[in-house]
């Protein structure tokens, strides 16, 4: 199979990151480009890259499959979207909500606020249109909780060819909308260096100190404000990741209010060798969400290969990991359930179990051969429906230019004998 795999390849894009993973299985067995839009800072990969300017796309049509990867930040992923609109292929989505990256497309790039608004009134009907004439009002829905009544993940998938997402909870989303070839592959992830013990001495924590570690964008939806009403002053915590300068007020707010001191500590923007040290020396990690808007979290599963008890909310993704694997917390009684998690995990026996689980299972889920496999036997089964899939499209243009309505008697007349025809 010939496969041309479109995709960010800058250095900070952890979706490049994980493409970097497929695209070498895939290599062992098919012949792989990935098509790419930056022009420096490249993240290397074992295969060829074609840097995809307009001129070069109609040679996509010389290919059995092209894969499109599409994340929730326009910079990335912009031109591939436009691509996927022109050239049908497989969709893979990594975000439940995209309404980031279309509020920034028609806010910003286009500078179409009425197309905003149409898109959302669209899907969702007069309750989108109403947060849509609100967000330009000033009360932005993809500030809010609300963002995930209003994802517009339907829009990634109009003209697929298929779908692929990394977690039941996307899945079941994106089959609302989509009616075309679906399947859940696991997201694959490998640690970017050994892993280790230590770490305390980089960080300045004492041998025998509770250590706990969030890491990524600091924002409301990581819970880290919860994390700093649930622990005792005994405990270290450390936040590496960059912070919305509003929300680290509300958190140095707690700090102070709580006599938490010293013993909290946030780092900001980390390099990786730092934030190697964070996760080697963690006694337990935090990887709270709430809402749930990705379709998976690659950090979760690092935190998992780093062989750590990891704390999670018990929502999309996470909800779909073996309980014995992490720790689940209930959103609604947050803050006494991670202060329950913490005596629990205080001892190290417990903290090692669970960690030892984890990694076993990270080993054998989160694999890329297996999400290669799974790709390829995707893209064949993708391509054998295509010829029931068009001829379900011309009895469909058919009957509206009849102007049959979904109630009338022939559509299930249609429906059934096609039933009979193609799918016995």
């Amino acid at each position: 199979m010939k496969i041309a795999w479109f995709t960010p390849l800058a250095e900070g894009s952890a979706i490049g990151r994980a493409s970097s993973y497929i695209v070498r299985e895939l290599a062992k067995v098919a012949e792989v480009e990935v098509w790419h839009f930056e022009r420096a800072a490249l993240r290397a990969v074992e295969v060829k890259t074609v840097f995809a300017p307009a001129a070069e796309l109609g040679r996509l049509t010389e290919f059995d499959l092209v894969v499109y990867n599409l994340g929730n930040h326009l910079p990335y992923h912009g031109e591939i979207f436009e691509v996927s609109r022109q050239y049908p292929g497989v969709v893979i989505l990594h975000d439940y909500v995209m309404h980031h990256f279309f509020a920034a497309l028609y806010l910003e790039k286009q500078a179409n606020p009425a197309g905003y608004v149409a898109e959302m009134e669209h899907w969702y009907g007069q309750p989108g249109r109403t947060a849509a004439e609100r967000s330009l009002a000033g009360e932005r829905v993809w500030e809010s909780d609300d963002v995930v009544d209003f994802p517009l993940v339907e829009r990634c998938t109009e003209s697929a060819l298929g779908v692929i997402a990394h977690s039941e909870y996307l899945l079941e989303a994106v089959r609302r909308a989509y009616t075309g070839p679906t399947r859940r592959i696991a997201l694959p992830y490998e640690t970017a260096t050994q892993v280790t013990e230590g770490g305390r001495d980089e960080l300045g924590i004492a041998d025998g100190a509770l250590l706990l570690v969030t890491v990524g964008h600091v924002n409301p939806n990581k819970r880290v404000h919860a994390v700093l009403e649930a622990i005792g002053p005994e405990t270290y915590y450390v936040v590496a990741g960059p912070a919305d300068p509003v929300y680290q007020r509300r958190l140095d707010g707690i700090v102070k209010e709580r006599g938490l001191g010293e013993r909290v500590r946030f780092l900001g923007r980390v390099s990786d060798a730092t934030l190697h040290c964070c996760l080697a020396a963690a006694d337990i990690c935090f990887n709270l969400r709430l809402p749930a808007i990705e379709g998976a979290s690659a950090s979760v599963i690092e935190e998992m290969l780093y062989s750590k008890a990891v704390v999670v909310t018990d929502v999309g993704f996470y909800r779909e990991l073996p309980a014995e694997c992490v720790v689940k917390i209930n959103p609604e009684h947050e803050v006494a359930e991670l202060a329950a998690a913490l005596e629990r995990l205080a001892d190290p026996g417990e903290r090692k179990a669970i960690g030892e689980r984890a990694l076993a299972y990270a080993r054998e889920t989160f694999r890329a051969d297996r999400y290669a496999r799974d790709l390829l036997r995707f893209g064949w089964d993708v391509r054998n429906a295509q010829p029931l899939l068009g001829l379900s499209d011309r009895i469909v243009g058919e009957l509206q230019r009849m102007k049959v309505s979904t109630e009338m008697a022939i559509v299930d007349t249609v429906a059934e004998t096609v039933g009979e025809l193609f799918c016995t």
